[in-house]
């Protein structure tokens, strides 16, 4: 009876809305040309997606259904239309077949831009949103701007594609279908797919796609389904819209409940069979629930053991864990302390007369010597990756210092197994950068070892390539090829484990504990990058790893700047020869030299070089200025080449030489002055090496620059030596007393030594209106230097006391802080650490004293002008001369608003100010000229300001140095 009755009020209900729907069509009021139209066109030929379920769809049975389908159902019954599918097309052929005109409507579609090149649109009649599919363990994606650099599936030819192909570093993976890209994100072959919400959901949920979920933007944005139609039909438009008015909102809730929330009728066997499988579990259980009540005693009395047991275990793997981490303090202490006098006699020993050679083989020692300390950290660094305690720095660094202290510090070990070792950076990649430099080397140091380790003949490649460049970031691939014995697969994943090397026998041939990789990985992945391993057995590997570094802007600028200030040279007019066999390193060479702006011709034939040198040569105009020689190049070598050269009478002007002389070969270097040769270079070639050596060749010295092994080391000297500051150091160690004795007086101070700290404190009070600074060891007899510093903040509470320790436990700052020290300088330390150290303490106090803020950076200066004050003092000079008028100037420029002018003006001065200004007027320079090269006029008022009330000031300063 209830069914009988749901029948009829259902007939009633379809009946009034038929009449609804009959009156509303008998409403519509057709315009003359409409009603031609549809005259003139009874049957409307459509093109349909068979799979964009449930707007749209071809089911098994070969009928067109969906969404789109009932509304042209009902459009059919007002319009009186044959709307006719198309049949056995694709969505992408019938989307072309469209754009052709041989189909007139797209029933089920979105407008792009794009697409309205080809179509004219309905209004929409049912509205989506967009989503983002990943897999459910993808926690990286938050939105649209997520996926910039990466790809993401698409439907071919859909509003999607259109849309992704407008936002920029997207790439797409196209697919013929929405369930063939879904199914693709779900088994792993796509990370990502772009589509909406219902179609989506709908295919997901019928295909049992599990392990996906959904990611919404843009949620404010709606995105319409409409009627693309030919372009010559505006009239099929307008009778669409009409008709898609006149359906009702009732009939519009019926085609939605239909495909989006169809009611299923509830099937309660499932219901039945888990109350049954309930109850018989509930009966098992009370069978077995005696036999677990009589065993329940013994089995609390087992558990109570075993907790016992457990607690007992973790006290053991505590102390055992304790003893460890004071082993391994202990161990690095008893390492750091000898070697800290290693590095610090050898850089001593630098400071003395050396020929070239025994300077390279000291360079060699402190290399080796970082290297060592390098293996020391490897094991804390392990030690503290367990505890979750390693921490990465974040200061300046030169990429191209890196790379040449990598490669000092390995090349002894490539050189000593007979490889070849080829270096490529691309010379656009910018210098400077932001972040760990130290954790850098150590992970490049690890690798090359590494490679160098397994390779017994061959070459080992090493390539810096630049994958991409933002506005502060560069994104930088390091590849590591090497001809060595190759891996298996099988032993590739376990490449990474600590303390694991493939298998036993690769332990046994090699040697060492597979510890370096494992850290090499995790630092990788802790500066945000991947690493990708690449091998065959016998064939060799490929390390390949990717990271981002922040760009240093203003270093990088000013680096940029000082290759074309003029201070530096302008090598356009200047033309090079190289005559080199390795194709790769002419390539590099030339990579370098055209980055550089200067002219450039290769050859690999000793003939062929000295043919173009007495063809062109003859021409004083138009010869030669360089000549790079690679040493093996040559039949004999290269000195006897030169030597060639040199009685050919045909060569009337000689140019520069710079020979390129092998890995290792340092002996070679003091043969150079008996051949004459300019400048040698060991290779691997590095672009900043080569740059400074044409700086060298082409450019008249203006400043002092001490050179070891092709690179500039600085050496910074105390600038007021009219009254010496007085250092006391408290060391057990004779020989580290020494280092920073010597160290201290050679760049103007006076030092006081003490043996331990009851010494030091009576040295302290007998001169304490002398002292300047304390370095004190934590470690002494007698009296530690814990307890020397709480002596010592009894009598002064002002003198700075640094601490020196090769501690490297934690707690060692927050200890030294409770004692009254302040500061702190980890064994071994840099001579250039030590020295900038003492200076900042010793000077800090007498620098806060000066009134107003210091434009004149006097320390900069003299550190960029070698140290030369004669120099320096025509620097400041040329500079006050060449900017007495320019504030005026300036000022004047932009009252007027002549911006281009007043760029020009503040780029002229930008590189000196560089020199000797501070980093913040050089700074507001940098932002200042940008400003007004972008017309910023609001931004300009500004800094132009706070700029020329700097460089007042700055001339002043100059000024009043100049008196002196």
């Amino acid at each position: 009876m209830r069914r009988y009755i749901l029948c009829i009020i259902t007939a009633l209900i379809m009946l009034v809305m038929s009449f609804s729907a009959k009156a509303s069509n008998s409403n519509i009021e057709w315009t003359k040309e409409e009603k031609q139209f549809m005259e003139e066109h009874p049957t409307i030929r459509m093109g349909i997606d068979p799979s964009f379920v449930p707007f749209e769809f071809i089911d098994k049975d070969g009928e067109y259904k969906g969404i789109a389908a009932d509304y042209i159902d009902l459009i059919e019954e007002k319009t009186g239309f044959k709307m006719k599918v198309v049949e056995e097309l694709t969505w992408a052929e019938a989307y072309e077949e469209a754009i052709n005109g041989t189909i007139d409507v797209l029933p089920a579609i979105s407008k792009t831009r794009e697409r309205e090149q080809y179509f004219i649109f309905s209004q929409p009649y049912y509205y989506f949103k967009r989503i983002i599919v990943t897999r459910d363990t993808d926690t990286k994606i938050k939105g649209i701007n997520d996926l910039y650099g990466r790809t993401v599936a698409v439907q071919r030819n859909s509003s999607y594609q259109s849309y992704l192909m407008e936002l920029p570093n997207i790439n797409l993976s196209l697919y013929e279908s929405v369930e063939e890209a879904l199914t693709a994100v779900a088994n792993g072959t796509e990370a990502y797919y772009l589509g909406n919400l219902t179609t989506s959901n709908y295919i997901i949920h019928n295909n049992g796609l599990t392990n996906l979920k959904f990611v919404a933007f843009e949620a404010e944005k709606k995105q319409g389904i409409q009627f693309a139609v030919r372009k010559d039909w505006p009239e099929l438009v307008d009778i669409l819209d009409k008709a898609l008015d006149s359906i009702n909102q009732q009939e519009k809730e019926n085609i939605n409940n239909k495909w989006i929330n169809t009611e299923i009728e509830t099937d309660y066997w499932p219901i039945i069979r888990i109350v049954l499988i309930i109850t018989s579990t509930l009966i098992l259980i009370w069978l077995v629930s005696i036999y677990w009540i009589l065993k329940l005693k013994k089995e609390i009395k087992q558990r109570i053991e075993m907790q016992e047991d457990l607690e007992r275990m973790r006290k053991e793997a505590e102390n055992a864990n304790d003893i460890k981490s004071k082993f391994l303090a202990r161990m690095s202490h008893e390492i750091r302390t000898p070697l800290n006098a290693i590095m610090g006699m050898a850089y001593l020993q630098k400071k003395t007369s050396l020929s070239i050679t025994q300077k390279l083989y000291n360079e060699r020692i402190i290399k080796s010597s970082n290297s060592m300390l390098g293996l020391i950290n490897d094991i804390l660094d392990f030690a503290k990756m367990e505890a979750d305690k390693i921490e990465l720095e974040r200061i300046s660094f030169s990429l191209d210092q890196v790379i040449q202290d990598v490669v000092n510090i390995v090349s002894y070990k490539i050189d000593e197994r007979e490889l070849e070792f080829r270096l490529i950076k691309n010379p656009q990649l910018p210098t400077w950068f932001y972040g760990d430099s130290k954790r850098l080397e150590q992970i490049l140091i690890n690798l090359i070892n590494n490679a160098t380790k397994f390779t017994s003949k061959g070459e080992i490649s090493f390539e810096i390539a630049m994958i991409a460049k933002e506005e502060e970031y560069c994104h930088i691939e390091f590849i590591l090829k090497d001809t060595g014995i190759g891996m298996s697969q099988s032993q590739i994943a376990d490449l990474f484990e600590p303390f694991s090397q493939g298998d036993s026998s690769i332990n046994r041939r090699f040697g060492g504990t597979g510890l370096g990789l494992s850290i090499v990985k995790n630092l990788i992945e802790m500066m945000g990058g991947e690493i990708q391993v690449f091998s065959t057995p016998l064939n060799g590997s490929t390390f390949l790893f990717r990271i981002r570094l922040e760009i240093d802007q203003p270093r990088e600028a000013h680096h940029k700047d000082e290759r074309y200030s003029v201070y530096s040279v302008c090598f356009n007019n200047l033309r090079s020869l190289v005559l080199e066999k390795m194709g790769e390193d002419r390539n590099l060479i030339d990579n370098y030299l055209g980055a550089f702006g200067m002219q450039c011709e290769m050859t690999s034939s000793e003939i062929t070089a000295i043919n173009m040198l007495e063809t062109i040569q003859g021409d004083m105009e138009h010869g030669y200025d360089l000549l790079i020689v690679d040493y093996k190049t040559p039949t004999e070598n290269g000195f006897q080449f030169i030597e060639t050269l040199r009685k050919n009478k045909k060569i009337i002007k000689f140019p520069k030489i710079i020979m390129l002389f092998p890995m290792m070969r340092e002996d070679l270097f003091d043969l150079m002055e008996e051949y004459q040769i300019d400048i040698g270079i060991g290779k691997p070639i590095i672009s900043s090496v080569l740059y400074n050596a044409l700086i060298e060749l082409f450019h008249n010295k203006s400043v002092a620059i001490e050179k070891t092994n092709n690179n500039m080391v600085e050496t910074k000297k105390v600038m007021d030596m009219k009254q010496l500051k007085v250092i006391l150091v408290v060391d057990d160690n004779t020989t580290n007393q020494l280092i920073v004795q010597s160290l201290l007086e050679e760049v103007g101070y006076r030092v006081y030594k003490a043996g331990n700290g009851k010494e030091g404190i009576a040295i302290f009070k007998e001169h304490q209106m002398e002292i300047d600074l304390i370095l004190m060891d934590l470690h002494m007899p007698l009296l530690n230097g814990y307890e020397a510093s709480l002596e010592i903040r009894k009598i002064s509470a002002d003198v700075p006391i640094i601490a020196m320790t090769a501690d490297v436990i934690q707690g060692v700052i927050e200890k030294c802080n409770d004692y009254g020290i302040y500061q702190y300088i980890s064994k071994p330390f840099r001579p250039e650490q030590l020295i900038a150290c003492v200076h900042n303490a010793v000077y800090k106090e007498e620098n806060a004293e000066k009134v107003g803020e210091i434009f004149l950076d006097q320390a900069h200066a003299f550190k960029m002008l070698g140290n030369n004050p004669e120099i320096y003092r025509k620097v400041i000079t040329e500079f006050l001369n060449e900017n007495q008028n320019t504030v005026d100037e300036l000022s004047n420029l932009l009252q007027v608003k002549e911006y281009a002018q007043a760029a020009q003006m503040v780029h002229k001065i930008k590189s000196s100010l560089g020199t000797i200004g501070t980093e913040k007027i050089r700074n507001q320079s940098i932002d200042l000229q940008r400003m007004l090269e972008e017309n910023e006029e609001q931004e300009i008022v500004a800094v132009s300001q706070s700029f020329l009330s700097g460089l007042s000031k700055l001339l002043e300063e100059i000024k009043k140095e100049l008196l002196k």
